[in-house]
């Protein structure tokens, strides 16, 4: 039993998919397709979305480019049938987008709501055009909506998963394709709240899906393939020498994708660690090569990597009566929860909180909870580097010569986010590229190559 998640460069074109194709095909056994739009598409969704509270002739318009580019993928097909049928498919798809375009335009305004039926088009494409291909390559495939699999709450824009109802919906509509020997496809990213709204869980969600369909199938493996070798060491726009880990602990895996690794949604690694299914990351392109597993097993004890996350803000909240019961922290993370603002990571003292947040939050909406018992002061412009490793829980040498390679910047926050493999700092911006690039020679240097300062 295996789930296979393919991303949107995975998927870009005809080329693409044949790949695709070719690895589905090489696979024995059960198995659960899930692919991303076409490279590019949700973004161009999002545009389009904007542009029809103001003129829906002109996203329509675009809409049909888009739709040309699934026609232009759909020429590759061999079998004429197929290729007519697959129009339609694609064509229907377009006129319910159509429709969503034309409620945009009467309401003037996109909602959370309408975006999500209208970013669902890319995922209903794309595996459609893959469950064609499939079958046009002689192998017995099923598209089955995902909104009939994956049930959410009524969310919009990043729904949470409920996992008892989805599990129900794949006992219900997975396992019996699957029993009939049958590859099944589906859309990652989206679902259907309570009442059969279309949701979507989140930019990157197509991950989440996988992890979601594996764990309720119990899979053997989840496999995400994508465009690199596997999950890197760094970021190699930024580390030169950035290396592909062989092994990852699904604790550092989500630890790495939290602080901005983008190879995988920081979301995935919850289910399959709850079963204990491994994940391997792939590249598409060089489907021989290993990947990165992810597991229980602790990963390599010897590997370090580091990850950066930008656009971070510091929220610093100071009690206004010091002499409290004690109850002030309680009380300041209650209120950035009912801000629904998600702290990333902090430090928490009797009178004071201070917490790194994403510059993007409700940070009005946390200052007219918080200021009632608190001052509360704000710093944007901040970037968080993290590091994970084995090393860093077994060798104490590694973080003292880090903050000594760390002395010359200004640390505003330092933390040690879920377990003793793991550092963070936070930063300025303007920093961030040059300590990435630090920590990552440091702690990927030979054991004996480190000093004590």
């Amino acid at each position: 039993m295996r789930v296979l998640k393919f991303g949107g460069t995975s998927v870009a074109d005809a080329e693409a998919i044949g790949r695709l194709v070719a690895i589905v095909a090489g696979r024995r056994g059960c198995r659960t397709v899930v692919v991303s739009a076409l490279g590019g598409v949700t973004d161009r969704l999002l545009a389009i979305g904007a542009t029809a509270a103001t003129d829906s002739a002109a996203a329509k318009a675009d809409l049909q480019r888009v739709l040309a580019r699934h026609f232009d993928v759909a020429d590759a097909l061999r079998n004429p049938t197929a290729r007519q049928l697959i129009d339609i498919m694609l064509r229907g798809i377009a006129q319910g987008a159509e429709r969503t375009i034309e409620t945009i335009a009467t309401a003037g305004a996109a909602s959370p709501a309408l975006l999500d039926r209208l970013l669902a088009a890319g995922e209903l494409w794309s595996s459609r055009l893959v469950a064609a291909f499939l079958t046009d390559a002689g192998v017995h495939a099923q598209w089955i909506d995902a909104r009939h699999v994956v049930r959410t709450d009524a969310i919009h824009g990043h729904a949470s998963p409920d996992f008892a109802a989805t599990d129900k919906s794949v006992g219900r509509l997975v396992r019996p394709a699957l029993a009939l020997d049958r590859v099944v496809v589906l859309g990652g990213f989206i679902g259907a709240a309570p009442d059969g709204a279309t949701t979507t869980l989140g930019r990157g969600g197509s991950d989440y899906t996988a992890a979601l369909i594996g764990a309720c199938l119990l899979a053997d493996e989840i496999e995400i393939w994508t465009d690199v070798d596997g999950v890197l060491s760094a970021d190699p726009r930024v580390v030169a020498g950035a290396r592909v880990l062989s092994t990852l602990s699904y604790e550092d895996a989500e630890t790495l994708a939290t602080f901005g690794a983008k190879v995988l949604h920081p979301k995935t690694i919850e289910p399959a660690a709850e079963r204990d299914i491994p994940v391997r990351v792939l590249n598409s392109w060089r489907p021989e090569w290993p990947g990165t597993r992810i597991d229980g097993s602790g990963g390599d004890a010897g590997y370090a990597a580091v990850a950066s996350r930008r656009g971070l803000a510091l929220l610093e909240l100071t009690a206004r009566d010091r002499g409290a019961n004690g109850d002030f922290a309680p009380r300041a993370l209650q209120a950035f929860a009912d801000a629904h603002v998600a702290v990333l990571l902090g430090e928490v003292h009797k009178d004071r909180v201070t917490v790194a947040v994403d510059g993007g939050a409700d940070l009005e909406a946390l200052r007219a909870k918080a200021s009632v018992f608190a001052d509360v002061n704000v710093r944007s412009g901040l970037s968080a580097v993290c590091a994970v490793g084995g090393r860093l829980a077994s060798d104490p040498r590694l973080v003292t010569s880090a903050f000594a390679l760390l002395d010359d910047r200004r640390l505003h926050l330092v933390a040690r986010p879920g377990r003793a493999s793991a550092l963070a700092v936070v930063v300025d911006d303007r920093d961030v590229h040059d300590l990435v690039a630090r920590l990552h020679d440091s702690f990927t240097a030979e054991p004996a190559q480190v000093v004590a300062s």
